[in-house]
Order: structure tokens, then C-alpha cells, then sequence
């Protein structure tokens, strides 16, 4: 009972085989309606069974041509009573002679006369009821034969029903066996479901489920693959559980060795000299923990908002936050772009793409050294360049460049080794492309960042730096 509560595919199989009984029922119905229809409007019958029984009286004699109109008047309407319409009313005869003389005419029960038409089948009205009127002529007598018209409702009502009876035999006939392809046909998918049922719940290895049908195949291919986008996940998510374990175990013991020193320091310089270390270790320790929870929420794939932003004023502030960091190393940061450059984009994840690039940039080049940022339009696409006269990189480490925590080979700058695994993350959910080329002046290194100006809204996860 409880599987035809809720929705139920047997169900709406049994339903839309009841509609198309239905549908089938009504179109046979206007079928046989129409093909009634068409004699009726010329009335080829009642005019042949008129030109019948005035071809039957070939004498003169008016007794016993009135003896004959008044059997066959009792035949028709005794066959009429016991035929599809029994309700429907008697036949109505008038004889006449050739010339006018009557001989014989049914008396309705209104006690009116039959009104008299051309000898064309036509419409009449006798006693406030419509007949079809046929008049055969004859060189001695004159015979106007009268059909009670039926109304349209009482001829679709009769069709209808006559009809039934064979739907309704027909109808279990046909849904036994679709129902038994149906149950079959689902046999699979309920296996399906038991075998999914029944796996642990960290079992995330194909399920590989033979399907034979080919409407239930997708469905197993879409499944194993969700269960390898899993797997990939939950493999990404250890590894970056571990790295972010390493990474964070040198900064916290630095904190704690810092913490003791200054707990237990003996003069002024000790306590000064625990407290920066103890300082810059916290900071370390609270950057990389910005990092890893960036990184986090770009590798999710949180709901982004985009939006129309001016990306010129987004990358001054970003040039304006970075300047003590450059002022520090001497570093010389400039941005070259239009007035104004448009598009449709998070603006937290450009922030993100163009802090981490300029941050790169800093903390690796050398001392006195220029960082230029290049912002412009390219038909319908955004160019970000990020670019400076530094050391450049190393021709071992660009295969590696991208990934988390790496840090290249000889590099003594402080870091954590996230912010070019956040560029790319956060490029990916823009839709664009990064490449590595010469910076300034064919030295350093120059980042390349490219991307549709109306991005891909609703689409990928929200960073921020």
C-alpha cells in the first residue's frame, strides 16, 4: 500500500495506460460518430426504403396498398423498438395517390398532419419533433416515408457504450504484460540499490554494476562516476590534512619553544629577542592558516557571486595593501592599465589571483628589484600580467610549480608554498588560463592570467586572500 502512496513509476505506468485507453475510446467514439453522420445528412436509406415499398404497390387498389403501408409501418417500427435506439421514436408513412387523394397516414401522437416536402430527403417538424422526410413517387402513388432524427448527445452515448465493454477486456490484456516488462525491466535497478545498500560506508570503489538495459546504463556510469570524484576527494583532503599537519608542525614548534624562552628568559634582551621570534612565528603560523583555509574553500567548490566589478580599482587596493611589504625589500611596484577594465567575475577570487601573484613576486625577488602588475582588455577576454626582474625560476622546479607546499630548489624567502596552488585553484573557477613567461626586460619571471570577461557566474567556489 505504502508504493502507491508516493510517487511510483508502476504507477504512472498503470496511469498513462488508463489515459491512453481513454484517449483511444474517445477517438473510436468520433470515428464511428462521423462515419454516422455522413449518410445521415443524404439519408440514402430511409430514401431506399421509401422507393422499396412504393415500388411494392404496382396496383390501384387504395384497400389493400393501405393494408400493406400499415404492415410495413408495424415492421419498421417493431424492428426500430428492438434496435440501438428503442427510445428513439416510430416511423411516420403518408400515401397518397397520384393525384392528392390520401390514403393512409400515420397519426403522431401531437394528432398534427405530416407536413409534405419535395422528393428530396429533407427536415421536417411534426408535432414539435424533427424527422427526416424521404418521397418516392410512383405513376400511381405518392409515398412519403418519416425517420425520427437523432439528437448527436443520444449518438455519442450509444457509441460510447457500445464501445466500453471491448476496452475494458482489453485493457487487463495489455496491462499484464507491460506491467510484468515493467517489473522486470526495474529488477536491476532494485539490485542496484541492494548492492549500494550493503557496502560499508568507506568503501568508495566501483560499483560496476551490469546493467543491461541500455536506459539504466547511464545510471551506473554516472555513479561510478561520483564514486571516483569521492575517492579523488577524500585522497586530496588526507594529503592536504597531512601537508597542512607538516607545514604547521615547525611554526607551532617554534611557538612553543619561543614561549619557554620568553617564560624563562633572565634579562630584558632575552624577552625582546623571544617575543619578535615568538611574534613572527605566530604570523607564519597565522598566514599559513589563511592559506590552507583559502585553499580550502577554492578547492570546495562554494557558491561564488559574480557580479560586474572595475578590476583597475580592485588591483590599486591590492597594489596599496602590499606596499610595506614591498617598501620593506626595497621592491618597486607599479600597475599599468587602462582607466577602467570591466567584467563579470567574484571579485574575491581576483583579489585572491592577484594578491598571491604580487606576494610571489615580492618575497622572491631580490632586494631593490621592480614588480610591475598589467591590467587590460583583449576582445572579450581580461589579461592580468604580474612581472618582475627577480632570480626567476629554476627550469627543475616548473613542472612543480603549481603544486601545494613546494618551494622550489635553494629558495631561502619565507613562505609557505600555497600561494601559487590558490592562483591556479582560483584561475580554474574563473574559467581562464595562467602561463610562465620572461618578466621585465627578458629577467625575473612574468605571470600571464587570462579570462572571459563575463565569467562564469554561479559557477565555482568563493576565494578570499
Amino acid at each position: 500500500m505504502k508504493r502507491w502512496s508516493g510517487p511510483s513509476l508502476v504507477r504512472r505506468v498503470v496511469l498513462a495506460l488508463l489515459l491512453a485507453f481513454l484517449l483511444v475510446w474517445a477517438a473510436l467514439v468520433v470515428r464511428e460518430f462521423i462515419t454516422f453522420k455522413q449518410p445521415q445528412q443524404h439519408r440514402e436509406a430511409l430514401a431506399q426504403a421509401a422507393q422499396m415499398l412504393a415500388s411494392s404497390l404496382d396496383f390501384d387498389d387504395a384497400q389493400r396498398a393501405r393494408i400493406v403501408v400499415t404492415a410495413a409501418e408495424n415492421l419498421f417500427n417493431r424492428s426500430r423498438r428492438a434496435g440501438p435506439f428503442p427510445h428513439a421514436g416510430d416511423m411516420l408513412l403518408l400515401l397518397e395517390k397520384a393525384d392528392g387523394t390520401p390514403v393512409y397516414a400515420s397519426v403522431p401522437s401531437s394528432g398534427r398532419r405530416i407536413p409534405r416536402t419535395g422528393t428530396a430527403p429533407d427536415q421536417v417538424t411534426v408535432g414539435g419533433r424533427l424527422y427526416w422526410s424521404a418521397i418516392h413517387e410512383t405513376p400511381a402513388w405518392r409515398l412519403q416515408v418519416l425517420e425520427p432524427a437523432l439528437g448527436d448527445r443520444d449518438v455519442l452515448q450509444f457509441m460510447g457504450e457500445n464501445l466500453l465493454p471491448s476496452l475494458f477486456i482489453a485493457f487487463p490484456l495489455v496491462l499484464l504484460p507491460l506491467w510484468l516488462a515493467v517489473r522486470r525491466g526495474l529488477a536491476p535497478l532494485r539490485a542496484f540499490a541492494t548492492r549500494m545498500q550493503a557496502r560499508a560506508p568507506d568503501d568508495f570503489s566501483p560499483m560496476e554494476a551490469q546493467l543491461k538495459y541500455a536506459e539504466l546504463q547511464p545510471l551506473g556510469m554516472a555513479f561510478d562516476g561520483l564514486l571516483s570524484r569521492a575517492r579523488q576527494g577524500i585522497a586530496r583532503e588526507r594529503a592536504f590534512v597531512q601537508d597542512a599537519a607538516h607545514e604547521l608542525r615547525t611554526p607551532l614548534a617554534v611557538v612553543a619553544a619561543q614561549a619557554h624562552v620568553l617564560a624563562n628568559a633572565g634579562d630584558a634582551q632575552q624577552r625582546v629577542h623571544a617575543r619578535d621570534a615568538l611574534e613572527h612565528a605566530v604570523a607564519r603560523a597565522s598566514h599559513l592558516v589563511r592559506q590552507l583555509l583559502t585553499l580550502a574553500a577554492l578547492e570546495g567548490g562554494a557558491a561564488r557571486q559574480a557580479r560586474p566589478v572595475e578590476l583597475v580599482g580592485i588591483s590599486r587596493d591590492v597594489l596599496i595593501a602590499s606596499a610595506p611589504a614591498a617598501a620593506a625589500r626595497r621592491i618597486v611596484i607599479a600597475l599599468d592599465s587602462a582607466d577602467r577594465v570591466d567584467a563579470v567575475l567574484d571579485a574575491a577570487t581576483f583579489h585572491s589571483v592577484l594578491e598571491n601573484l604580487l606576494a610571489n613576486a615580492i618575497a622572491y625577488s631580490h632586494e631593490g628589484s621592480e614588480v610591475v602588475v598589467s591590467l587590460d582588455r583583449d576582445g572579450e577576454r581580461v589579461r592580468l600580467r604580474v612581472s618582475d626582474n627577480g632570480p626567476g625560476i629554476a627550469e627543475p622546479d616548473m613542472p612543480h610549480l603549481f603544486e601545494r607546499f613546494y618551494r622550489g630548489r635553494g629558495v631561502t624567502a619565507s613562505g609557505s608554498g600555497l600561494g601559487l596552488a590558490i592562483v591556479r585553484q582560483a584561475v580554474d573557477n574563473l574559467g581562464g588560463e595562467i602561463g610562465i613567461g620572461k618578466g621585465l626586460n627578458g629577467l625575473g619571471v612574468a605571470f600571464d592570467v587570462c579570462w572571459p570577461r563575463a565569467g562564469r557566474v554561479g559557477e565555482g567556489p568563493a576565494a578570499t586572500a
